[in-house]
């Protein structure tokens, strides 16, 4: 895992405050994700995986959402 790597991730699911955000949902210090975000602190092996299952959660529910909008926008579109 890279710094640029968690930054991504952090982006991905948070935004561009992601750093409290993700050291909350990863269970750590806010102060140690800045480190691992800064490259001052290795980031253990721990965390893709933990990454992972937070993307992967995130991306199963916008998925529900993308499949959500595309069922009421056609209903629409029919009953025009």
């Amino acid at each position: 895992m890279t710094p640029y790597l968690l930054a991504a991730s952090g982006v991905a699911l948070f935004g561009d405050e992601w750093r409290r955000p993700l050291a909350a949902a990863l269970g750590v210090d806010p102060r140690l994700m800045q480190r691992w975000a800064a490259g001052q602190r290795d980031i253990p092996p721990s965390v893709a995986p933990a990454l992972l299952a937070l993307l992967g959660r995130e991306a199963f529910g916008l998925e529900g959402r993308v499949l959500a909008l595309r069922r009421a926008a056609a209903a629409i579109a029919e009953a025009e």
